[in-house]
């Protein structure tokens, strides 16, 4: 899911975030085989057969790959996974490249267990791929509270749409501010093609709340329709680049003993996106560099009543200690020019500005660091529970009101072994505001 429309909702409809997640590797054009890279964590596949390693080729053999054969991939289909592997009938074998494939196919997050296997065929070397997938089609129930917030909703959410590794969801939440409906189409293959697409669709009918020294300042009823599509292309497989269009109406009003009503508009322009996904999947931590550039202006000639222009820019680097550990540091930084109630960054509950009220802490411009530091606790056979420890590190600017903060916290994970998602987490931050312990607690998902 988009970075810029996952802000979004979070901002209307306090959405917590669980765990930090990126991506997983985009479906590349098939192309020459790379070196091999080691191999990622993965659970033995049930009944599979057992790993052989592959042996150099000796002399006088032919070392070029005479077919690819499937197997355990009942909802997935096969074109998905050749196409993931990035390797074709008649290219070079090379010793102990199964390592660097099974990560290519795990970095899909459709597998719970990967194999790959060498063995002669009758005119070169047979490739035998076995898989154990995971279950991608979920209803999940959702429930969050925090500081005088609560939400609670329901999402319907297929990340292996007809096999082909698309993504659908839909769903609505609702609160003691308000409520939402959201729906989300992602592509990353186009008709088997380097392009990609994405739709999104958000209507809100919610309080917004802007607190200072934990009290309300401002508050106004926001009613707002938010939708966007932008199509993109693969240029590696990890860097994706893409534009389109967006369309954004608002229909904000008074709140009983408020004053704060910014005027009804609308504004429809252009987005520009970036996505770099270079992180490998580990089930409960993904490893490496990932980053994402998002820029929307409003045009005037394309029926804007107003000026808006928003870019925002986020990063996190993940490195695994101790082989489980894992250790991350991210980066964010957020700027909005337009109205500055109406187009204002809703910061608060998630990552990077935890230690605030959900959609509490409103920006014109935001920059904002976080270290976390995330151990194993236990892993029975059906899920990892971890523990974390983290800091986020901001400045924040709302009409010329500056803030500068840190907010210190630990918290608790469970990762599903068989889901494609997570499922609980719960935070203890120490607020900036007050210097109190404040609470994040969410059941269901982060996308």
């Amino acid at each position: 899911m988009s970075a810029r429309w996952l802000r979004t909702l979070t901002a209307t409809a306090s959405v917590a975030v669980l765990a930090p997640m990126a991506s997983g590797a985009q479906e590349p054009a098939p192309g020459a085989l790379e070196e091999a890279l080691p191999a990622a964590e993965a659970l033995p596949a049930a009944g599979a057969p057992p790993a052989v390693p592959a042996e150099a080729p000796r002399e006088g053999e032919d070392s070029r790959l005479e077919r690819i054969e499937v197997e355990g991939n009942t909802r997935t289909q096969d074109l998905v996974i050749l196409r993931a592997l990035r390797v074709a009938p008649g290219d070079e074998v090379k010793p102990g490249m199964q390592g660097e494939l099974k990560r290519r196919l795990l970095n899909l997050k459709l597998f719970k267990s990967v194999e790959v296997l060498t063995q002669p065929g009758s005119t070169g070397v047979v490739l035998h791929v076995v898989v154990e997938e995971r279950w991608t089609l979920l209803p999940v129930p959702f429930f969050s509270s925090g500081k005088n917030r609560w939400q609670a909703g329901i999402f319907a959410l297929e990340s292996n749409l007809l096999g082909l590794n698309k993504v659908l969801v839909g769903g609505g939440i609702i609160s003691n501010r308000g409520g939402s409906l959201f729906a989300l189409y992602k592509d990353p293959s186009i008709l088997g093609s380097r392009w990609t697409g994405e739709l999104s669709f958000l209507f809100s009918r919610s309080d917004r709340e802007r607190y200072q020294d934990d009290a309300i300042a401002d508050s106004y009823e926001d009613q707002r329709l938010d939708t966007e599509g932008v199509l993109g292309y693969q240029l590696t497989p990890e860097l994706n680049v893409g534009a389109g269009w967006f369309s954004l109406t608002n229909r904000p009003s008074v709140r009983e003993g408020y004053t704060l009503s910014p005027p009804r508009s609308d504004v429809h322009g252009v987005t520009v996106a970036a996505e770099y996904q270079g992180q490998d999947f580990h089930f409960y931590f993904n490893e490496g560099l990932s980053a994402r550039v998002r820029y929307r202006e409003g045009l005037n000639f394309l029926g804007s009543a107003r000026e808006l222009r928003q870019v925002s820019l986020d990063a996190s680097y993940t490195q695994a200690v101790f082989s489980d550990h894992s250790v991350t540091f991210g980066g964010a930084y957020e700027r909005s020019n337009g109205d500055p109630t109406l187009d204002a960054v809703l910061l608060g509950g998630r990552t990077g500005s935890r230690g605030f009220v959900n959609a509490g802490l409103w920006a014109e411009e935001a920059g904002m660091l976080t270290a976390e530091y995330q151990a194993p606790l236990w892993s029975p056979r059906f899920a990892t529970f971890t523990a974390h420890a983290f800091v986020d590190v901001g400045a924040v600017r709302w009409n010329s009101h500056p803030t500068r903060y840190v907010a210190p916290g630990v918290g608790l994970r469970a990762y599903l072994r068989n889901l494609a998602i997570p499922a609980v987490g719960f935070e203890l931050i120490r607020s900036p505001d007050t210097k109190k312990l404040v609470t994040n607690v969410a059941v269901g998902f982060a996308m």
